[in-house]
């Protein structure tokens, strides 16, 4: 028997699936949040940090969630340095470049996973609690899902927020392109004696790739994307041996460093999707694409997902009354297709270009680093285009 039910259903409840119930509901489209019971229990910390940028975050102010966090839990980055151990070129972005105070705001997981929360109990949705989706139905009106204990309900929508593993776009036969950079992201923060000024840092390796984001005064989030032939080596590594590894790797730049979490390791891949959508379905977020973390846009790339929903919803009221139309669904699939596939194609290239052993690619590279810090209208083109 099919239950009574809303309008779309939001399979995932992480943080791009509460930003788009946030999305809309302020159309009065009413909405169904599904998770699953295992994804409620989560004991651990999470030791990522995103770095959100100016337009994303502009979009979090307007929808209330940003009014949510902290302000001493919030962090700036007024510059960004790029160098390689290819030579002695370097590339410096400043916030002067664009006249902007700040090119990214750096936020915790948890901290912008507890501000969606607060944002979302203030919305009027329904909530389901599952062990297991069992299939799902597409009709020419509407899609049908069933779940624990044979239980069918009917949405004119589904979107798909479940992860990188999408469980919604398998059912849909959604077809990816999955790439295995033979890389894992090691993830940790460190202590410095000297403050950082809110700059981050990048720096990339033949054997892996360095990102440091500026957290509290004097400590960094960092992110090393390293390559797996080096992996158990690295593993195997003391605390104090590891550390004696970074400083190697970063020099003398911030004096004598310590490290203040634990490291935890998260495989890298990309999956790119063929499409976004199938008949009544939307996919966002890591259900939708992928991408190497070299760039740390992976999630604004998820709420800009969303954001494009919120712009079609603006736009046009005819899909408040059913967003599983194929002109909606259409639009969102070809609005987002430029941004998804620039972002994957350039941080796969870059990806490769500097891990190579080719001298003649390492002379290119620093010819192309000294040339960009050289001239201030590339670099404000480069850094308008990252900061949207």
């Amino acid at each position: 028997m099919i239950q009574p039910s809303s309008d779309v259903l939001i399979l995932g409840s992480g943080i791009v699936g509460m930003a788009s119930l946030i999305a809309i509901d302020k159309y009065d489209i009413k909405a169904t949040l599904l998770s699953e019971v295992t994804a409620l229990h989560k004991k651990e910390v999470d030791p990522r940090f995103y770095a959100i940028t100016p337009g994303v975050k502009t979009w979090l102010e307007k929808n209330g969630v940003w009014a949510f966090l902290p302000e001493k839990e919030v962090f700036s980055v007024r510059s960004i340095t790029v160098y390689s151990d290819k030579g002695l070129s370097s590339l410096k972005f400043n916030n002067d470049d664009v006249d902007m105070n700040q090119l990214a705001f750096i936020v915790n997981h948890d901290e912008l996973e507890k501000a969606f929360i607060y944002r979302v109990s203030d919305i009027n949705h329904e909530k389901i609690k599952t062990d297991k989706v069992e299939s799902l139905s597409v009709g020419a009106k509407d899609i049908n899902i069933t779940y624990a204990n044979d239980n069918i309900r009917q949405f004119k929508l589904i979107i798909g927020a479940d992860g990188s593993n999408s469980w919604l776009r398998s059912q849909s036969s959604i077809n990816f392109r999955n790439k295995d950079f033979d890389q894992t992201a090691i993830v940790f923060n460190i202590k410095t004696l000297k403050a950082h000024q809110g700059c981050a840092y990048q720096k990339f390796m033949y054997h892996g790739i360095l990102a440091l984001l500026p957290i509290y005064l004097d400590e960094f989030s960092v992110v090393y994307s390293l390559n797996n032939e080096m992996l158990k080596e690295y593993k195997s590594f003391t605390d104090t041996k590891f550390i004696q590894m970074l400083k190697n790797e970063i020099g003398e730049v911030f004096g004598d460093i310590s490290l203040t979490t634990k490291r935890q390791y998260f495989p890298l891949n990309m999956k790119i999707n063929e499409s976004l959508i199938s008949d009544r379905i939307l996919l966002v977020g890591d259900a939708a694409h992928q991408v190497h973390p070299l760039a740390g846009q992976g999630l604004n790339l998820g709420l800009r997902d969303v954001i494009e929903i919120d712009k079609l919803l603006s736009s046009n009221k005819k899909y408040h009354h059913d967003l599983g139309l194929k002109t909606f669904l259409k639009k969102y699939n070809r609005n987002r297709k430029t941004d998804i596939l620039t972002l994957s194609y350039l941080t796969d290239k870059l990806s490769s270009l500097f891990i190579s052993k080719n001298h003649i690619v390492d002379f290119i590279i620093n010819f192309g680093l000294n040339k960009i810090d050289q001239n201030q209208l590339i670099k404000k083109i480069l850094i308008k285009k990252a900061i949207h």
